[in-house]
């Protein structure tokens, strides 16, 4: 009943003979398809409903892109974003029905800014929802000063172009831009095809001093970053090849790039995309502008030509500006090689984002250049903040006064679906790079800590967040060691003696650093020894009386402040022992001599960490609750002096009622009091996203995270936004984008005097919002002191 197979195995040699041949039977399959784990097949039928209608939407985008090119030039001006696509369809250019994709639901079309310049196609794809991954969108802009066949060039007549996905359903048109006399493309010498149309490279020199003609196209595409892909799938022999639009610089592209094989052998290289033309202009614009600054704008004009060409520059004259003592056009005669500098000197006017536009027109080759820059307001700036709940109808009135700079203001509405979402949207204004002595180094490094821990708990850390906040805190790690003082503890500037309060807050500072930075364990067990070996044989500690201690003020005269906070400290590094114990029994005894609440929060903190559940824990918390201040759905608690870090008014309060709310989540009580407290803290933030003082941010941001631990948004809702009683912004709240803060700008809404913001909700669950109110008021006139303030006198020798 045996075979020779049953009783002839295969050696282990043979084994790894066969599992070889496999690999290379595999390997050399042809078509292979790279499947994940995650296979869909009905995203895979969507996209080929989507491959099918593409066209017909595309169509669609050319009428109304037409029509809007159309009713622009009649107007000779570009159609504004006031006016809408409703002013084309009552112009007759467009129907009702042209309006309307293949689906039946309506095409949005949203402007780029002020008006349809720049604007965007937006097509919500198959499954008729809204800002889901089918949607279809499609960037285009109106350019009056271009010869009409624009459109032909946009839409690809002239040269077909091709339509690619962007992030799988975002649609983009790839064409090479019209050809600019003279410029080239250098390709790098590797295995990486631009595939880039014939009709954009060089061409011979060509005379387009002719301003009647259609003129040297403008460069005005800039962008920082050119290209990026993180997976490119290559042939069997590894070329690539990948469409792309060229930017408009004159410059070298630095270009690198990573590889894997099908073995797993890895490979990477550098290599550089040279742009350059042989004659160009370039516009040096600074940052900003402010409103009626004058300025003289430099103008570079390069001339790499064999030969000399005398240019005629032209300077596009718009409203946003006006010349001062200048003429837009001057001449200028370069030699070959040669590169000059002209000026125009002008006057802002306008507020905004704003165009400016020079020609260059050479008697061999000529060029032309656009750049944007922002002119701010002339005034100071003033905001007013409103923060809340959303679990119901909003009404918020927004008042800008009558004396505000015009076309300056804005009311901004952001809407956040979870408390997370909150601490992401200030991240930006928190993160800095550490510097400064022990207490400035942990006012940056201790949020960015905070932050990223919470981000790395609950997934969802982008990896540009993570990378900037980890380059931060390990700067703010070494830093921070550098100032501890020999034999033990830290000082301000790494001088003994140390001090006991800065120690007892950086001991808590490296704990929370540990769990998202690695942290050497000796220097955590190594301070906790020294804040022991400092305690007094009662248990307590003393105030420390050295230098800077004013910094501290607060606790140079109060034992029980001292000791509370540093038994908090303790307890919250997990320090155990005797020692530890005592510091608890004295707090416990001492208890009635507590004045304050700031001090009664230290003091709920330590027992509520030592033991949740003993009866003079419990009685503080009552103590505690007996001295709330409760008013809309918010409960706070106030100090009524400052706090040790000598914050006062609402800094004061912030931290206060954070510690308090603190004690009252380890000690997993008054959860409905809890969740005012949040909302207390949620509505307190500034419109930076923070906390008005740093000591005040660290509190409120270990509240809030400490509250979403165990805790996930589970919003299901429809919102809708109005502003003067016009909707303008509907959007869903699902558990899927919890985490995704939406900010409105409402500034071509907002008007002088009264603005009235309502915010609609429908729904389960809850979400955050803030509302701001900016607005600039001119600068008060400051006297003239006649006197020199100071002056300076110099005198040398001729050595």
């Amino acid at each position: 009943a045996y075979t020779i197979e049953h009783i002839v195995t295969d050696t282990f040699e043979q084994q790894q003979i066969r599992e070889k041949a496999a690999q290379v039977l595999l390997a050399s399959a042809e078509n292979l398809v790279n499947y994940d784990v995650n296979i869909n097949t009905f995203a895979q039928k969507r996209r080929q409903v989507i491959s099918a209608v593409q066209e017909q939407v595309m169509q669609d985008f050319r009428k109304i892109y037409k029509a809007i090119d159309t009713y622009s030039r009649q107007q000779k001006k570009v159609l504004s974003a006031k006016q809408g696509i409703e002013a084309v369809i009552d112009a007759g250019l467009l129907k009702e029905e042209d309006m309307q994709d293949p689906w039946g639901n309506a095409y949005r079309i949203q402007p780029g800014g002020k008006d349809f310049s720049f604007h965007t196609f937006w097509c919500i794809g198959p499954d008729e929802l809204e800002n889901t991954e089918d949607d279809l969108r499609f960037d285009a802009y109106i350019d009056l000063q271009s010869d009409p066949s624009f459109f032909d060039w946009l839409f690809g007549r002239r040269d077909k172009g091709q339509i690619v996905m962007e992030d799988e359903f975002r649609m983009r048109r790839v064409v090479p831009a019209p050809a600019a006399r003279g410029m080239g493309v250098e390709a790098p010498e590797m295995m990486l095809e631009m595939a880039m149309d014939e009709e954009a490279m060089p061409a011979e020199p060509d005379s387009a001093a002719d301003e009647g003609a259609a003129g040297p196209r403008i460069r005005e595409y800039f962008p920082e970053t050119l290209y990026t892909n993180p997976a490119i799938l290559t042939d069997e022999q590894g070329n690539a090849s990948i469409q792309l639009t060229m930017a408009d610089s004159i410059t070298t592209w630095r270009l690198t790039s990573m590889a894997s094989s099908l073995t797993g052998t890895l490979g990477s290289g550098t290599s550089a995309i040279t742009v350059f033309q042989d004659f160009f202009v370039d516009i040096d614009l600074p940052v900003t502008l402010t409103q009626n600054d004058q300025v003289s704008i430099p103008i570079a004009i390069y001339n790499y030509l064999p030969g000399t060409q005398d240019v005629r520059l032209k300077l596009t004259e718009e409203p946003w500006f006006e010349l001062v003592n200048d003429i837009p056009e001057k001449i200028i005669t370069l030699n070959s090689g040669q590169v000059d500098v002209v000026y125009f000197t002008l006057q802002v006017k306008e507020i905004g984002w704003h165009k400016l536009t020079v020609h260059a027109y050479g008697s061999a080759m000529s060029d032309a250049i656009a750049r944007t820059i922002e002119v701010l307001p002339d005034g100071k700036q003033i905001e007013k903040t409103w923060n809340g709940r959303l679990e119901r109808d909003v009404e918020q009135t927004v008042s800008i006064p009558q004396e505000a700079i015009e076309n300056a203001s804005k009311i901004i509405v952001k809407v956040y679906p979870g408390i997370f979402s909150q601490i992401v949207e200030g991240l930006d204004s928190i993160l800095r790079m550490p510097s400064g002595c022990f207490e400035q180094t942990s006012s940056t490094t201790y949020p960015n800590v905070l932050v990223l821990d919470y981000m790395k708990q609950a997934e969802q850390i982008t990896p540009e967040i993570q990378m900037k906040a980890e380059s931060y805190i390990n700067t703010g790690y070494q830093r921070l060691l550098s100032y501890e003082v020999e034999g033990g503890g830290f000082e301000w500037f790494g001088n003994a003696p140390a001090h006991k309060i800065l120690t007892a807050y950086g001991l808590m500072e490296f704990y929370d650093m540990a769990q998202v930075h690695d942290v050497d364990p000796n220097v955590i067990a190594r301070t906790q020894q020294w804040l022991l070996s400092q305690q007094e044989p009662d248990g307590s500690w003393k105030p420390t009386k050295e230098y800077l201690d004013v910094v501290a003020s607060k606790f140079t005269d109060d034992v029980m402040r001292n000791t509370a906070y540093i038994t908090w400290a303790l307890l919250a590094t997990d320090a155990t022992g005797d020692a530890v114990t005592q510091a608890v029994n004295y707090i416990r005894e001492n208890l009635d001599d507590i004045t304050d609440t700031y001090t009664l929060a230290l003091a709920a903190n330590a027992l509520v960490l030592h033991d949740s559940g003993d009866p003079a824990t419990l009685e503080l918390l009552e103590t505690l609750m007996d001295k709330k201040h409760e008013q809309d759905g918010k409960i706070w608690w106030e100090v009524g002096s400052s706090t040790p870090t000598n914050a006062s008014g609402i800094s004061a309060n912030i931290e206060t009622t954070a510690l308090v709310a603190l004690a009252f989540m380890h000690a997993e009580k008054y959860h409905d009091t809890v969740s005012q407290i949040l909302t207390y803290l949620i509505e307190s933030k500034d419109a930076y996203g923070t906390w008005h003082s740093t000591q005040a941010t660290i509190l409120a941001m270990k509240a809030l995270l400490l509250s979403m631990k165990n805790a996930t948004s589970q919003t299901d809702a429809e919102v809708t936004i109005l502003v003067n009683g016009e909707q303008r912004e509907t959007f869903a709240l699902t558990p899927e984008n919890s985490d995704v803060m939406r900010l409105f700008d409402f500034q071509e809404q907002t008007v002088r005097g009264e603005n009235q913001v309502q915010i609609r909700f429908e729904g389960e669950g809850s979400a955050l919002y803030q509302i701001v109110g900016r607005f600039y008021v001119p600068w008060k006139a400051k006297p003239v002191d006649q006197l020199e303030p100071m002056s300076i006198e110099v005198s040398y020798d001729k050595t």
